[in-house]
């Protein structure tokens, strides 16, 4: 008899095991009946995405719904959704530069803060997430951002969230992806009366930075080797905070927008042996195989010149407009330049550059319309603007294990757009960050 109800026992817990796991898994959460667009540029027509703990389970056009589904979005095959968009380096919520920088006594020598010198800085640490600068962000389409700061010469360490609103804060994926570096002196210039002020001083300051933070570095070496019986070094958070960089384990992000300011970070990076990331990179199409051959990935910027009013005048009248010589010819270098500008990435990626994107100070309502001009006047189609946005970031952020596709396995991070993102009059209906729905 006692066999028999631990018989039954048995069979009973038997059942109710698998009900007892799903009741304590969270829950599943599914969109179906959408168009999804997957960073190769396949396409699946009236498909379903099922994501739980911020994770994708399945994609597809016959993915299953699990029946613990806390909410299931039907988008009546009118919704479209995409990788979210990923800003390799932004400064959404980074504290705002004084306007009126400080005078100091000492000019040559004012300080590390004061000389626009602060590497020790953490991005998530003084990130101001309040107010609607994050959800803008996110209603562009973005849902991952390394986030750095303002500032000069050396800004500080980005670090990389899940955007989500005010909590942003709270949904860090990876602290300090490198270091921000520009040729960039210090606040105000000559007038401030502060060093450095040009960039041969940013790129001396740089290097004697390097030098004072190697020697530094072997001293504490040496004196841990001799167990205390040499001078204790002098301690130093600014350079301690550079040896990453220093040993080649850290990226630099340089922001670098001319080739002459190329051929400077170059020079420096011949010195010290940087792992460098360009940021911004305008102007890099004329540095795109000296990119290529030295394995230098770019994170561009998207912010394109004005188009002159005698081009767009030009395209809406067909009639030919009786100008002189001289205006002949400086028309001709206004296109040159403003094609120049637009069809950068073009050259970049047809050198076979690694091309992600950066918003690098692009303002988040801008983003949109900055892409449908460079489908439209730079020579690049849905596809590769899609995977710039996604895989690729991913890829030079070293994500790409986790972001950028809509895959089993990798973050559920994606957006929902009403119509194909690169319409003109698309807009982003909701977001998915880190698993959590964000509609608009």
């Amino acid at each position: 008899m006692k066999k028999t109800y631990l018989l039954w026992a048995v069979l009973l817990l038997s059942s109710l095991l698998p009900l007892l796991v799903f009741a304590q898994s969270p829950p599943a959460y599914a969109l179906e009946n959408v168009t999804i667009h997957q960073s190769d540029g396949s396409v699946i027509e009236s498909g379903t995405i099922v994501w739980r703990d911020g994770v994708i389970e399945a994609v597809g056009r016959n993915a299953e719904i699990p029946f613990d589904a806390f909410s299931v979005i039907d988008g009546g095959d009118s919704l479209h959704v995409y990788p979210g968009f990923i800003d390799g380096l932004g400064t959404w919520g980074s504290p705002d530069l004084p306007s009126r920088p400080e005078q100091v006594d000492d000019p040559g020598n004012p300080g590390y803060e004061r000389a626009g010198i602060q590497p020790e800085r953490s991005g998530g640490e003084l990130l101001d997430a309040s107010g609607i600068k994050i959800t803008d962000v996110m209603k562009a389409g973005i849902t991952t951002a390394n986030l750095g700061l303002k500032g000069y010469m050396l800004a500080g360490q980005p670090d990389l969230y899940f955007l989500n609103g005010e909590e942003t804060t709270d949904y860090l994926f990876r602290e300090s992806t490198g270091y921000q570096f520009a040729f960039q002196g210090a606040a105000g210039g000559w007038s401030s009366r502060a060093y450095p002020s040009t960039t041969m001083g940013v790129m001396a300051q740089f290097r004697q930075l390097m030098y004072d933070a190697e020697a530094l570095q072997d001293h504490i070496q040496y004196f841990a080797d001799a167990n205390g019986n040499i001078q204790a070094p002098k301690r130093d958070k600014v350079l301690e905070s550079l040896f990453p960089v220093l040993n080649g384990e850290a990226k630099l992000f340089a922001n670098v927008d001319s080739p002459e300011d190329f051929e400077r970070l170059m020079i420096l990076n011949d010195e010290f042996g940087l792992d460098i990331i360009i940021v911004s990179g305008k102007s890099m199409n004329y540095k795109a195989s000296e990119l290529e051959e030295l394995g230098i990935p770019v994170l561009a910027s998207i912010e394109f010149p004005e188009k002159p009013k005698w081009m767009k005048d030009d395209e809406e009248d067909s009639e030919e407009e009786s100008i002189s010589s001289e205006e002949q010819s400086y028309r001709e270098r206004q296109e040159k330049a403003y094609n120049s500008a637009i069809k950068n990435i073009k050259t970049l990626l047809d050198e076979d550059v690694r091309v992600g994107f950066a918003s690098a100070g692009l303002n988040a309502d801008k983003l949109l319309e900055s892409l449908r001009t460079l489908k439209e006047e730079g020579d690049l189609s849905d596809e590769e603007i899609l995977q710039i946005l996604t895989v690729n970031t991913a890829e030079i952020l070293e994500s790409s294990e986790t972001l950028g596709q809509l895959e089993s396995g990798f973050n559920a991070s994606f957006a929902v757009f009403d119509s194909p993102f690169l319409d003109e009059k698309a807009k982003v209906k909701m977001v998915i960050s880190n698993g959590e729905i964000h509609e608009f």
